[in-house]
């Protein structure tokens, strides 16, 4: 039987998503999804891209870091000229602030690091990423998603939602959503909800009914956290 997996915020940490796969030993009908911010802040996020485009089976959701990388990329690659300071506007000077404030510099480091066609196929790769799936798996229906909308309504279509929603969102962890789906998201590390929740940290995926956070704070020394939609097994490395 084909498995659905789902991880998040790999954050750069080759090691950890090469560890991830060897535990998981992925079939080629079997489906890993991975929720957003595979890049920055870790030294290798060029590499986890390069290694999740050679594989079919894995599907990756736009995250924060993505869209900022994608929007940014373009313009700190370019070569440096009078013309083309002169062409930054104010929100391409924002954009780059942003990026490399949040953890750029690695993936900068690494794009630097291949050749410009190599650079090319990332952007597209980029580009292409979806902002959320929608999975049936062990009875179940699941929304896959990097971050959580905080103005949630039930009755409103994924698709009228603005990007940002789901890309920057920070949900209230014991909200209720659909009645009849669950929602599996990243972004924010378990171990910050289970704080707003009053509970002993802990880097582990994060259940609240229909809810489940699986940031397991990769990007701070902690752990990458997997779930298989079949069973809801968890698994970490």
């Amino acid at each position: 039987m084909n498995r659905n997996y789902v991880c998040s915020d790999i954050h750069g940490h080759y090691d950890k998503w090469r560890a991830l796969l060897t535990a998981l030993d992925l079939r080629p009908d079997d489906t890993l999804y991975v929720l957003g911010d595979m890049i920055d802040r870790g030294p290798d996020g060029v590499k986890v891209l390069q290694d999740m485009m050679l594989r079919p089976n894995v599907i990756p959701i736009l995250g924060n870091h993505e869209m900022t990388a994608a929007v940014g990329i373009p313009t700190l690659l370019k070569e440096i000229t009078d013309e083309s300071l002169a062409e930054l506007n104010e929100t391409d000077v924002a954009v780059l602030s942003d990026w490399l404030r949040n953890g750029g510099g690695p993936t900068l480091r690494g794009l630097r690091s291949i050749p410009p066609e190599e650079r090319q196929d990332l952007l597209e790769y980029l580009h292409d990423m979806e902002l959320y799936a929608e999975v049936e798996a062990g009875g179940r229906n699941f929304v896959l998603i990097h971050a959580a909308p905080e103005r949630f309504d039930p009755d409103k279509p994924l698709e009228d939602y603005e990007p940002q929603e789901f890309l920057f969102g920070r949900p209230d962890p014991s909200a209720e959503f659909w009645p009849d789906k669950y929602l599996v998201y990243g972004h924010t590390p378990t171990r910050l909800l289970r704080e707003r929740l009053g509970e002993p940290p802990s880097d582990d995926i994060l259940r609240r009914g229909r809810q489940i956070a699986i940031d397991c704070a990769c990007a701070y020394d902690g752990k990458l956290g997997c779930l298989c939609l079949e069973t809801l097994e968890e698994i970490y490395v």
